[in-house]
Protein backbone atom coordinates (compact mmCIF):
# COMPACT_ATOMS: atom_id res chain seq x y z
CA UNK A 1 0.00 0.00 0.00
CA UNK A 2 1.15 3.46 -0.89
CA UNK A 3 1.37 5.83 2.37
CA UNK A 4 -1.08 8.42 2.74
CA UNK A 5 -0.56 11.53 1.40
CA UNK A 6 0.11 14.81 3.71
CA UNK A 7 -2.32 16.60 1.30
CA UNK A 8 -5.62 16.94 2.50
CA UNK A 9 -8.45 17.93 -0.21
CA UNK A 10 -10.91 20.83 0.69
CA UNK A 11 -14.11 18.59 1.43
CA UNK A 12 -11.90 17.05 3.88
CA UNK A 13 -10.85 19.98 5.03
CA UNK A 14 -14.35 21.92 5.55
CA UNK A 15 -15.06 18.44 7.34
CA UNK A 16 -12.47 18.90 10.35
CA UNK A 17 -13.56 22.71 10.14
CA UNK A 18 -17.71 21.72 10.75
CA UNK A 19 -16.54 18.72 13.73
CA UNK A 20 -14.46 21.55 15.30
CA UNK A 21 -17.54 23.91 15.30
CA UNK A 22 -19.91 21.68 16.82
CA UNK A 23 -17.00 20.42 19.69
CA UNK A 24 -17.47 24.23 20.45
CA UNK A 25 -21.02 24.39 20.53
CA UNK A 26 -21.03 21.22 22.60
CA UNK A 27 -19.00 22.36 25.18
CA UNK A 28 -20.47 26.11 25.54
CA UNK A 29 -23.58 24.07 26.27
CA UNK A 30 -21.95 21.45 29.07
CA UNK A 31 -20.47 25.02 30.80
CA UNK A 32 -24.06 26.96 31.02
CA UNK A 33 -27.05 24.13 30.58
CA UNK A 34 -30.14 25.84 30.04
CA UNK A 35 -32.72 25.93 33.24
CA UNK A 36 -35.68 23.19 33.04
CA UNK A 37 -38.54 22.44 34.84
CA UNK A 38 -40.87 19.10 35.73
CA UNK A 39 -43.37 20.74 34.32
CA UNK A 40 -41.74 21.43 31.16
CA UNK A 41 -41.09 18.17 28.53
CA UNK A 42 -36.87 16.49 28.41
CA UNK A 43 -36.89 17.31 24.96
CA UNK A 44 -36.93 21.21 25.51
CA UNK A 45 -34.25 21.60 28.06
CA UNK A 46 -31.57 23.09 25.79
CA UNK A 47 -34.30 25.50 24.33
CA UNK A 48 -33.48 29.36 25.47
CA UNK A 49 -36.46 31.27 26.13
CA UNK A 50 -36.58 34.36 24.22
CA UNK A 51 -38.43 37.79 25.75
CA UNK A 52 -41.27 38.72 23.57
CA UNK A 53 -41.76 41.81 25.63
CA UNK A 54 -41.03 44.57 23.55
CA UNK A 55 -42.41 47.23 26.51
CA UNK A 56 -39.29 48.00 27.76
CA UNK A 57 -37.89 49.14 24.41
CA UNK A 58 -40.96 51.14 23.59
CA UNK A 59 -40.56 53.01 26.76
CA UNK A 60 -37.13 53.77 26.15
CA UNK A 61 -35.89 51.64 28.75
CA UNK A 62 -32.70 50.62 26.60
CA UNK A 63 -31.91 54.07 25.83
CA UNK A 64 -32.75 57.16 23.60
CA UNK A 65 -34.34 56.88 20.19
CA UNK A 66 -31.52 56.24 17.54
CA UNK A 67 -31.21 59.73 15.40
CA UNK A 68 -31.15 59.87 11.52
CA UNK A 69 -28.10 61.70 10.80
CA UNK A 70 -29.21 62.81 7.48
CA UNK A 71 -32.51 64.16 8.89
CA UNK A 72 -32.81 68.31 8.22
CA UNK A 73 -35.11 68.45 10.65
CA UNK A 74 -32.29 68.33 13.99
CA UNK A 75 -32.36 71.15 15.66
CA UNK A 76 -29.29 69.54 17.42
CA UNK A 77 -26.13 68.93 16.56
CA UNK A 78 -24.99 65.25 17.16
CA UNK A 79 -22.93 64.70 20.60
CA UNK A 80 -19.71 63.24 18.39
CA UNK A 81 -19.22 65.96 16.15
CA UNK A 82 -20.06 69.18 18.98
CA UNK A 83 -18.85 72.21 17.01
CA UNK A 84 -18.40 76.03 18.57
CA UNK A 85 -21.03 78.02 17.55
CA UNK A 86 -18.96 81.01 18.39
CA UNK A 87 -15.88 80.28 16.12
CA UNK A 88 -15.91 82.70 13.30
CA UNK A 89 -16.99 80.98 10.11
CA UNK A 90 -16.19 82.31 6.72
CA UNK A 91 -19.75 82.82 5.02
CA UNK A 92 -18.74 84.97 2.54
CA UNK A 93 -17.22 82.57 -0.03
CA UNK A 94 -18.11 78.56 -0.26
CA UNK A 95 -17.89 77.27 3.61
CA UNK A 96 -14.54 75.37 4.56
CA UNK A 97 -14.27 71.79 3.29
CA UNK A 98 -14.35 70.77 7.35
CA UNK A 99 -17.65 73.30 7.71
CA UNK A 100 -19.28 71.43 4.59
CA UNK A 101 -18.63 68.20 6.30
CA UNK A 102 -19.43 68.49 10.00
CA UNK A 103 -21.72 71.60 9.98
CA UNK A 104 -25.15 71.42 10.15
CA UNK A 105 -27.13 72.56 7.17
CA UNK A 106 -28.92 75.97 8.68
CA UNK A 107 -26.86 77.86 11.27
CA UNK A 108 -27.33 81.06 13.40
CA UNK A 109 -27.10 84.34 11.86
CA UNK A 110 -23.85 86.70 12.70
CA UNK A 111 -23.39 89.85 11.55
CA UNK A 112 -20.42 89.64 8.95
CA UNK A 113 -16.97 89.92 10.18
CA UNK A 114 -13.81 91.66 8.19
CA UNK A 115 -12.04 88.90 7.60
CA UNK A 116 -9.34 88.44 4.95
CA UNK A 117 -10.70 86.00 2.96
CA UNK A 118 -7.90 85.58 0.06
CA UNK A 119 -5.83 84.17 3.05
CA UNK A 120 -8.43 81.51 4.05
CA UNK A 121 -7.65 77.88 2.46
CA UNK A 122 -11.13 77.40 1.43
CA UNK A 123 -12.21 74.72 -1.36
CA UNK A 124 -12.98 77.48 -3.56
CA UNK A 125 -9.92 79.37 -3.34
CA UNK A 126 -7.77 77.01 -3.64
CA UNK A 127 -9.37 76.02 -7.08
CA UNK A 128 -9.14 79.54 -7.95
CA UNK A 129 -5.49 79.59 -7.64
CA UNK A 130 -4.90 76.63 -8.52
CA UNK A 131 -6.75 77.26 -12.07
CA UNK A 132 -5.42 80.35 -12.32
CA UNK A 133 -1.73 78.85 -12.10
CA UNK A 134 -2.61 76.40 -15.18
CA UNK A 135 -5.30 77.57 -17.18
CA UNK A 136 -3.71 78.78 -20.78
CA UNK A 137 -5.38 81.10 -22.67
CA UNK A 138 -6.26 80.43 -26.52
CA UNK A 139 -3.62 81.94 -28.73
CA UNK A 140 -5.06 80.67 -31.95
CA UNK A 141 -6.49 84.06 -33.42
CA UNK A 142 -8.57 83.64 -36.96
CA UNK A 143 -5.72 85.54 -39.53
CA UNK A 144 -7.70 86.63 -42.71
CA UNK A 145 -6.11 87.60 -46.17
CA UNK A 146 -6.89 89.53 -49.35
CA UNK A 147 -4.97 86.59 -50.99
CA UNK A 148 -5.15 83.18 -51.72
CA UNK A 149 -2.31 81.50 -51.25
CA UNK A 150 -0.51 79.15 -53.98
CA UNK A 151 -0.18 75.22 -53.18
CA UNK A 152 2.16 73.79 -55.41
CA UNK A 153 1.23 70.15 -53.90
CA UNK A 154 -1.36 67.94 -55.97
CA UNK A 155 -4.88 67.51 -54.90
CA UNK A 156 -6.87 64.34 -55.60
CA UNK A 157 -10.66 65.40 -53.54
CA UNK A 158 -11.71 69.07 -52.78
CA UNK A 159 -14.75 69.88 -50.83
CA UNK A 160 -16.84 72.60 -50.94
CA UNK A 161 -19.53 73.78 -48.22
CA UNK A 162 -21.89 76.83 -47.93
CA UNK A 163 -25.15 77.43 -45.98
CA UNK A 164 -26.60 78.58 -49.29
CA UNK A 165 -27.25 76.79 -52.24
CA UNK A 166 -24.29 77.06 -55.18
CA UNK A 167 -25.34 79.00 -58.38
CA UNK A 168 -24.77 75.55 -60.66
CA UNK A 169 -26.24 73.09 -58.96
CA UNK A 170 -27.82 71.41 -61.51
CA UNK A 171 -27.34 69.89 -65.00
CA UNK A 172 -25.40 71.60 -67.63
CA UNK A 173 -27.25 73.21 -70.91
CA UNK A 174 -25.49 72.44 -73.99
CA UNK A 175 -25.10 75.39 -74.52
CA UNK A 176 -23.17 76.04 -71.07
CA UNK A 177 -21.22 72.69 -71.73
CA UNK A 178 -19.64 74.33 -75.38
CA UNK A 179 -18.80 77.73 -73.82
CA UNK A 180 -16.65 76.22 -71.01
CA UNK A 181 -15.12 73.95 -73.26
CA UNK A 182 -14.12 76.62 -75.63
CA UNK A 183 -13.08 78.88 -72.94
CA UNK A 184 -11.23 76.76 -71.43
CA UNK A 185 -9.21 75.00 -74.70
CA UNK A 186 -8.82 79.12 -76.21
CA UNK A 187 -7.55 79.84 -72.80
CA UNK A 188 -10.04 82.42 -72.70
CA UNK A 189 -11.69 84.77 -70.04
CA UNK A 190 -14.87 84.50 -70.67
CA UNK A 191 -15.57 86.81 -67.99
CA UNK A 192 -14.96 89.40 -70.20
CA UNK A 193 -15.71 87.68 -73.52
CA UNK A 194 -19.32 88.66 -75.17
CA UNK A 195 -20.02 85.72 -77.91
CA UNK A 196 -19.43 82.74 -74.66
CA UNK A 197 -22.09 82.02 -72.48
CA UNK A 198 -21.19 83.74 -68.86
CA UNK A 199 -23.43 81.89 -66.54
CA UNK A 200 -22.39 80.26 -63.10
CA UNK A 201 -22.59 76.87 -64.69
CA UNK A 202 -20.66 77.51 -68.05
CA UNK A 203 -17.90 78.68 -65.64
CA UNK A 204 -17.47 76.46 -63.06
CA UNK A 205 -17.39 73.47 -66.24
CA UNK A 206 -14.71 75.78 -67.43
CA UNK A 207 -12.50 75.15 -64.38
CA UNK A 208 -13.35 71.69 -63.85
CA UNK A 209 -11.42 70.74 -66.96
CA UNK A 210 -7.62 69.77 -67.64
CA UNK A 211 -5.24 68.32 -70.14
CA UNK A 212 -3.89 64.39 -69.34
CA UNK A 213 -1.91 61.85 -71.39
CA UNK A 214 -1.77 59.18 -71.45
CA UNK A 215 -5.53 58.13 -71.11
CA UNK A 216 -6.58 54.53 -70.61
CA UNK A 217 -10.14 54.41 -69.31
CA UNK A 218 -9.96 50.51 -67.93
CA UNK A 219 -6.73 52.34 -65.48
CA UNK A 220 -7.22 54.96 -62.86
CA UNK A 221 -3.37 57.04 -63.78
CA UNK A 222 -3.58 59.01 -60.78
CA UNK A 223 -3.12 58.94 -58.09
CA UNK A 224 -0.13 55.89 -58.64
CA UNK A 225 0.13 54.30 -55.75
CA UNK A 226 3.32 51.73 -55.78
CA UNK A 227 2.26 49.18 -53.08
CA UNK A 228 -1.66 48.77 -54.97
CA UNK A 229 -1.83 44.72 -55.51
CA UNK A 230 -2.95 43.87 -58.77
CA UNK A 231 -2.51 41.54 -61.44
CA UNK A 232 -0.21 42.52 -63.97
CA UNK A 233 -1.50 44.35 -67.21
CA UNK A 234 -2.21 42.35 -70.58
CA UNK A 235 0.66 45.08 -72.30
CA UNK A 236 3.45 43.58 -70.36
CA UNK A 237 3.38 41.00 -72.43
CA UNK A 238 2.68 42.55 -75.80
CA UNK A 239 5.75 44.41 -76.57
CA UNK A 240 4.25 46.58 -79.77
CA UNK A 241 2.10 47.84 -77.32
CA UNK A 242 4.47 49.07 -74.90
CA UNK A 243 6.43 50.64 -77.55
CA UNK A 244 3.60 52.41 -79.11
CA UNK A 245 2.86 53.80 -75.59
CA UNK A 246 6.39 55.15 -75.19
CA UNK A 247 6.36 56.46 -78.46
CA UNK A 248 3.43 58.55 -77.69
CA UNK A 249 4.31 59.50 -74.59
CA UNK A 250 8.15 60.78 -75.77
CA UNK A 251 6.08 63.38 -78.11
CA UNK A 252 3.61 64.25 -75.57
CA UNK A 253 6.73 65.28 -72.98
CA UNK A 254 8.61 66.62 -75.35
CA UNK A 255 5.73 68.54 -76.43
CA UNK A 256 5.06 69.82 -73.00
CA UNK A 257 8.76 70.73 -72.58
CA UNK A 258 8.85 72.98 -75.81
CA UNK A 259 5.66 74.53 -74.54
CA UNK A 260 7.16 75.38 -70.84
CA UNK A 261 10.63 76.79 -72.57
CA UNK A 262 8.84 78.74 -74.69
CA UNK A 263 6.15 80.27 -71.68
CA UNK A 264 3.12 79.11 -73.43
CA UNK A 265 2.91 76.84 -70.56
CA UNK A 266 3.21 77.92 -66.82
CA UNK A 267 3.72 74.22 -65.02
CA UNK A 268 3.19 70.59 -66.09
CA UNK A 269 3.66 67.26 -64.12
CA UNK A 270 5.19 63.87 -64.41
CA UNK A 271 3.94 61.30 -62.05
CA UNK A 272 5.71 58.20 -62.51
CA UNK A 273 5.17 55.13 -60.03
CA UNK A 274 7.42 56.16 -57.36
CA UNK A 275 8.09 59.86 -57.25
CA UNK A 276 6.63 62.87 -59.27
CA UNK A 277 7.73 65.98 -61.26
CA UNK A 278 6.77 69.34 -61.30
CA UNK A 279 8.05 71.61 -64.16
CA UNK A 280 7.91 75.49 -63.44
CA UNK A 281 8.76 77.98 -66.10
CA UNK A 282 10.60 80.63 -65.89
CA UNK A 283 9.70 83.55 -64.01
CA UNK A 284 7.23 81.59 -61.38
CA UNK A 285 7.76 82.53 -57.56
CA UNK A 286 10.43 85.03 -58.96
CA UNK A 287 12.78 81.90 -60.12
CA UNK A 288 14.49 83.54 -63.65
CA UNK A 289 14.67 80.19 -65.31
CA UNK A 290 13.20 76.98 -65.87
CA UNK A 291 13.11 74.44 -62.86
CA UNK A 292 12.08 71.23 -61.32
CA UNK A 293 10.95 69.81 -58.29
CA UNK A 294 11.55 65.95 -57.91
CA UNK A 295 9.76 63.87 -54.89
CA UNK A 296 10.32 61.67 -53.16
CA UNK A 297 13.25 60.48 -54.33
CA UNK A 298 15.73 57.23 -53.29
CA UNK A 299 19.67 57.48 -52.88
CA UNK A 300 19.94 54.89 -56.04
CA UNK A 301 18.11 58.07 -57.73
CA UNK A 302 19.94 60.77 -56.80
CA UNK A 303 23.39 58.83 -57.19
CA UNK A 304 21.65 58.23 -61.25
CA UNK A 305 21.30 61.88 -61.70
CA UNK A 306 24.85 62.28 -60.49
CA UNK A 307 26.44 59.73 -63.15
CA UNK A 308 24.38 61.71 -66.21
CA UNK A 309 26.01 65.39 -64.46
CA UNK A 310 22.48 66.49 -63.33
CA UNK A 311 23.57 68.72 -60.39
CA UNK A 312 20.81 69.38 -57.60
CA UNK A 313 19.67 70.60 -54.45
CA UNK A 314 17.95 69.37 -51.49
CA UNK A 315 16.84 72.42 -50.61
CA UNK A 316 14.60 70.74 -47.38
CA UNK A 317 17.37 68.97 -45.81
CA UNK A 318 19.57 70.57 -42.61
CA UNK A 319 23.16 72.59 -43.86
CA UNK A 320 24.86 69.39 -42.62
CA UNK A 321 23.05 67.35 -44.07
CA UNK A 322 22.63 69.36 -47.62
CA UNK A 323 24.44 68.24 -50.84
CA UNK A 324 24.79 71.53 -52.40
CA UNK A 325 26.49 70.26 -55.63
CA UNK A 326 28.44 67.67 -57.12
CA UNK A 327 31.47 70.10 -57.79
CA UNK A 328 34.69 70.10 -55.22
CA UNK A 329 34.08 73.91 -55.35
CA UNK A 330 30.81 74.19 -53.26
CA UNK A 331 31.16 70.73 -50.79
CA UNK A 332 32.55 71.69 -47.41
CA UNK A 333 35.61 69.51 -46.74
CA UNK A 334 35.27 69.24 -42.87
CA UNK A 335 32.12 67.66 -43.21
CA UNK A 336 31.71 64.28 -42.07
CA UNK A 337 28.84 63.98 -43.60
CA UNK A 338 30.35 64.93 -47.17
CA UNK A 339 33.06 62.55 -47.36
CA UNK A 340 30.82 60.01 -47.21
CA UNK A 341 29.36 60.81 -49.94
CA UNK A 342 32.80 61.28 -51.67
CA UNK A 343 33.46 57.69 -50.35
CA UNK A 344 30.44 56.84 -52.15
CA UNK A 345 31.20 58.55 -55.08
CA UNK A 346 34.25 57.68 -55.77
CA UNK A 347 33.81 53.78 -54.27
CA UNK A 348 34.61 51.95 -51.54
CA UNK A 349 38.09 54.09 -50.58
CA UNK A 350 38.11 55.97 -47.11
CA UNK A 351 38.71 59.56 -47.29
CA UNK A 352 42.71 60.35 -47.22
CA UNK A 353 43.46 61.90 -44.00
CA UNK A 354 46.06 63.91 -45.15
CA UNK A 355 44.75 65.56 -48.24
CA UNK A 356 45.48 69.43 -47.06
CA UNK A 357 48.91 68.03 -46.23
CA UNK A 358 51.76 70.43 -47.49
CA UNK A 359 53.95 67.51 -48.24
CA UNK A 360 52.45 66.10 -51.49
CA UNK A 361 51.13 62.70 -49.45
CA UNK A 362 47.19 63.67 -50.45
CA UNK A 363 47.64 61.95 -53.86
CA UNK A 364 49.03 58.57 -51.87
CA UNK A 365 46.93 55.60 -51.85
CA UNK A 366 44.55 55.68 -48.55
CA UNK A 367 45.02 51.73 -48.73
CA UNK A 368 48.58 51.89 -48.64
CA UNK A 369 48.46 55.06 -45.75
CA UNK A 370 46.75 52.11 -43.90
CA UNK A 371 48.92 49.54 -44.48
CA UNK A 372 52.19 51.87 -43.40
CA UNK A 373 50.47 52.05 -40.32
CA UNK A 374 51.02 48.43 -39.60
CA UNK A 375 47.16 46.98 -40.49
CA UNK A 376 46.73 44.28 -42.79
CA UNK A 377 44.84 43.91 -45.92
CA UNK A 378 42.06 42.17 -44.12
CA UNK A 379 41.39 45.04 -41.16
CA UNK A 380 41.76 47.54 -44.38
CA UNK A 381 38.93 45.38 -46.00
CA UNK A 382 36.84 45.75 -43.19
CA UNK A 383 37.44 49.37 -42.70
CA UNK A 384 36.20 50.01 -45.68
CA UNK A 385 32.91 48.02 -46.32
CA UNK A 386 32.25 49.41 -42.95
CA UNK A 387 32.85 53.24 -43.99
CA UNK A 388 30.55 52.46 -47.38
CA UNK A 389 27.89 51.24 -45.32
CA UNK A 390 28.10 53.99 -43.13
CA UNK A 391 27.76 56.40 -46.52
CA UNK A 392 24.89 54.47 -47.57
CA UNK A 393 23.46 54.56 -44.36
CA UNK A 394 22.93 57.80 -44.22
CA UNK A 395 22.37 58.51 -47.82
CA UNK A 396 19.48 56.62 -47.30
CA UNK A 397 18.36 58.28 -43.90
CA UNK A 398 15.89 60.76 -46.15
CA UNK A 399 14.45 58.37 -48.71
CA UNK A 400 10.38 58.41 -49.85
CA UNK A 401 10.55 61.55 -46.90
CA UNK A 402 9.99 65.29 -48.06
CA UNK A 403 13.89 66.15 -46.54
CA UNK A 404 14.90 63.45 -49.86
CA UNK A 405 12.94 66.25 -52.45
CA UNK A 406 15.68 67.34 -55.42
CA UNK A 407 15.91 70.58 -57.19
CA UNK A 408 17.12 71.31 -60.43
CA UNK A 409 17.37 74.55 -62.43
CA UNK A 410 18.75 75.83 -65.55
CA UNK A 411 20.25 74.09 -67.78
CA UNK A 412 20.33 71.17 -65.54
CA UNK A 413 16.42 71.25 -66.18
CA UNK A 414 17.07 70.27 -69.59
CA UNK A 415 19.52 67.56 -68.30
CA UNK A 416 16.60 66.05 -66.47
CA UNK A 417 14.33 66.24 -69.36
CA UNK A 418 16.89 64.15 -71.59
CA UNK A 419 17.26 61.97 -68.68
CA UNK A 420 13.46 60.88 -68.02
CA UNK A 421 13.06 60.64 -71.56
CA UNK A 422 15.37 58.22 -71.82
CA UNK A 423 14.90 56.59 -68.45
CA UNK A 424 13.76 52.93 -68.68
CA UNK A 425 12.93 53.03 -64.95
CA UNK A 426 10.08 55.19 -65.05
CA UNK A 427 7.67 52.44 -66.72
CA UNK A 428 7.35 49.80 -64.86
CA UNK A 429 7.55 46.05 -65.48
CA UNK A 430 5.41 44.59 -63.49
CA UNK A 431 2.09 45.15 -61.71
CA UNK A 432 -0.94 46.81 -62.64
CA UNK A 433 1.10 50.13 -64.34
CA UNK A 434 3.01 47.35 -66.51
CA UNK A 435 3.91 48.96 -69.36
CA UNK A 436 2.39 51.88 -68.90
CA UNK A 437 4.50 55.56 -69.33
CA UNK A 438 4.13 58.17 -66.42
CA UNK A 439 0.98 60.50 -66.35
CA UNK A 440 1.02 64.19 -67.82
CA UNK A 441 -0.77 66.84 -66.34
CA UNK A 442 -0.80 70.50 -67.74
CA UNK A 443 -3.44 73.01 -67.85
CA UNK A 444 -2.83 73.91 -71.30
CA UNK A 445 -2.92 71.72 -74.51
CA UNK A 446 -0.58 70.01 -75.83
CA UNK A 447 0.08 67.34 -78.68
CA UNK A 448 -1.23 63.62 -77.52
CA UNK A 449 -3.29 65.55 -74.55
CA UNK A 450 -6.88 64.50 -73.98
CA UNK A 451 -8.79 66.61 -72.70
CA UNK A 452 -10.51 65.26 -69.37
CA UNK A 453 -13.26 66.78 -66.46
CA UNK A 454 -13.32 66.54 -62.50
CA UNK A 455 -16.16 64.39 -61.31
CA UNK A 456 -18.58 66.45 -59.89
CA UNK A 457 -20.90 65.10 -56.99
CA UNK A 458 -23.39 67.11 -55.37
CA UNK A 459 -24.48 66.45 -51.65
CA UNK A 460 -26.28 68.01 -48.78
CA UNK A 461 -24.70 67.58 -44.76
CA UNK A 462 -26.71 68.19 -41.60
CA UNK A 463 -24.36 69.34 -39.07
CA UNK A 464 -26.02 70.60 -35.48
CA UNK A 465 -29.21 71.14 -36.90
CA UNK A 466 -28.27 72.93 -39.28
CA UNK A 467 -28.27 72.41 -43.50
CA UNK A 468 -25.30 72.18 -45.75
CA UNK A 469 -24.65 72.07 -49.31
CA UNK A 470 -21.76 70.68 -50.51
CA UNK A 471 -19.88 69.75 -53.66
CA UNK A 472 -17.45 66.99 -53.99
CA UNK A 473 -14.70 67.65 -56.89
CA UNK A 474 -12.54 64.54 -57.41
CA UNK A 475 -9.67 64.07 -59.36
CA UNK A 476 -6.01 65.81 -60.30
CA UNK A 477 -6.68 69.26 -58.97
CA UNK A 478 -3.53 71.36 -60.00
CA UNK A 479 -2.90 74.91 -58.32
CA UNK A 480 -4.37 77.14 -60.80
CA UNK A 481 -7.80 74.92 -60.57
CA UNK A 482 -7.78 76.10 -57.21
CA UNK A 483 -7.74 79.75 -57.87
CA UNK A 484 -9.89 79.97 -60.82
CA UNK A 485 -12.60 78.08 -59.04
CA UNK A 486 -12.29 80.50 -56.15
CA UNK A 487 -12.42 83.03 -58.38
CA UNK A 488 -16.24 82.14 -59.81
CA UNK A 489 -16.91 81.11 -56.34
CA UNK A 490 -16.20 85.08 -55.10
CA UNK A 491 -18.21 86.07 -58.29
CA UNK A 492 -21.61 83.85 -57.66
CA UNK A 493 -21.75 82.69 -54.49
CA UNK A 494 -23.39 85.27 -51.82
CA UNK A 495 -22.88 83.38 -48.90
CA UNK A 496 -19.51 82.09 -47.31
CA UNK A 497 -18.31 79.05 -48.02
CA UNK A 498 -15.75 76.25 -46.88
CA UNK A 499 -12.98 74.35 -49.04
CA UNK A 500 -11.19 71.12 -47.69
CA UNK A 501 -8.81 69.56 -49.75
CA UNK A 502 -7.08 65.85 -49.87
CA UNK A 503 -3.93 66.02 -50.53
CA UNK A 504 -1.51 63.44 -52.31
CA UNK A 505 1.43 62.90 -50.02
CA UNK A 506 4.20 62.23 -51.95
CA UNK A 507 3.51 66.32 -53.40
CA UNK A 508 3.44 68.03 -50.13
CA UNK A 509 7.00 69.11 -49.93
CA UNK A 510 6.81 71.02 -53.56
CA UNK A 511 5.01 73.89 -51.44
CA UNK A 512 7.78 73.28 -48.47
CA UNK A 513 10.78 73.49 -50.74
CA UNK A 514 9.24 76.26 -53.27
CA UNK A 515 8.68 78.61 -50.04
CA UNK A 516 12.38 78.37 -49.26
CA UNK A 517 13.65 78.53 -53.27
CA UNK A 518 11.56 81.80 -53.19
CA UNK A 519 13.18 82.75 -49.80
CA UNK A 520 16.30 82.40 -51.23
CA UNK A 521 15.95 83.98 -54.30
CA UNK A 522 14.28 87.29 -52.62
CA UNK A 523 17.60 87.35 -51.07
CA UNK A 524 19.45 87.77 -54.31
CA UNK A 525 17.51 90.68 -55.53
CA UNK A 526 20.80 93.22 -55.85
CA UNK A 527 22.18 90.42 -58.21
CA UNK A 528 22.61 91.56 -62.10
CA UNK A 529 19.67 89.05 -63.41
CA UNK A 530 17.17 90.42 -61.12
CA UNK A 531 16.02 92.92 -63.39
CA UNK A 532 14.76 90.58 -65.94
CA UNK A 533 12.33 89.29 -62.87
CA UNK A 534 10.51 92.68 -63.60
CA UNK A 535 9.50 91.29 -67.32
CA UNK A 536 7.97 87.56 -66.02
CA UNK A 537 4.92 88.76 -65.84
CA UNK A 538 5.15 89.93 -69.61
CA UNK A 539 6.89 87.38 -70.71
CA UNK A 540 4.38 84.48 -69.33
CA UNK A 541 1.30 86.47 -71.08
CA UNK A 542 0.19 83.76 -73.28
CA UNK A 543 0.80 80.81 -70.78
CA UNK A 544 -2.96 80.34 -70.37
CA UNK A 545 -3.05 82.23 -67.25
CA UNK A 546 -5.50 84.95 -66.24
CA UNK A 547 -4.04 88.74 -65.77
CA UNK A 548 -4.96 88.74 -62.22
CA UNK A 549 -3.41 85.26 -61.26
CA UNK A 550 -0.31 85.70 -63.53
CA UNK A 551 0.98 88.59 -61.47
CA UNK A 552 0.10 86.96 -58.54
CA UNK A 553 2.30 83.77 -59.42
CA UNK A 554 5.05 85.53 -60.94
CA UNK A 555 5.53 87.18 -57.54
CA UNK A 556 8.73 86.41 -55.78
CA UNK A 557 7.22 87.01 -52.48
CA UNK A 558 7.93 83.59 -50.22
CA UNK A 559 4.67 83.97 -48.09
CA UNK A 560 2.41 83.71 -50.93
CA UNK A 561 3.29 80.02 -51.32
CA UNK A 562 2.06 78.06 -48.43
CA UNK A 563 0.48 74.80 -48.15
CA UNK A 564 -3.39 74.28 -48.28
CA UNK A 565 -5.47 71.95 -45.95
CA UNK A 566 -8.86 73.92 -45.75
CA UNK A 567 -9.84 77.52 -46.98
CA UNK A 568 -12.48 79.63 -45.60
CA UNK A 569 -13.80 82.39 -47.39
CA UNK A 570 -15.77 85.40 -45.68
CA UNK A 571 -18.33 87.57 -47.67
CA UNK A 572 -18.68 90.34 -45.38
CA UNK A 573 -14.80 91.32 -46.04
CA UNK A 574 -13.73 89.43 -49.27
CA UNK A 575 -11.07 87.96 -46.91
CA UNK A 576 -9.22 84.19 -46.74
CA UNK A 577 -8.45 82.04 -44.00
CA UNK A 578 -6.81 78.96 -43.78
Amino acid sequence: MEPPSPWKRPNEVMQLHKLKKRKKALQERMRHPAPSTSEEPPVATSQKTVDLDFSRILNGEYGDKRKNPFSKNNSQPNKKTKVDLESPIDESSDKTLFALLKLPAKLPQKPPQELDTEKLSTFSNLLQKFTAEHSVEPQFIEKKYKYLPIDWALKTKLRLMSPKPFAWTSKLKASEEASGITGFVRCLDTTSSSSLDTSPRALFHQTCLYWQHPHLPWLDLYPRSSGKVAATSFMAANEEVKQALHREWTESFRSLFQLLRALHCPYFYVCANTFTVLFRAAGLCGVPEPCALIAPTSRGFRQTLRQEDVEFTMPLRSDVKKRLNNSDEEKPKNSSFDSCYDTMDEGSKPPDPQEKGDDGSGDEDPDQFLSQLGLETEVIKKININQTRVAHTVESSVDSAAESLVFVRGADAQALFNFLLNCKSVVSPTGPFAGVPPTLLSPVAFHGGTLQSLKVRENTVHSDSKKYYSIELRGPILPTTVHTLFRVLRASSPAPFSATFAQHQSTLAFSWAARHIAEDESSKENEPNAFSKAFNKENLSDCGISEEMLQHFCSPDPQLVQPLDSVKYNTEDSTYSW
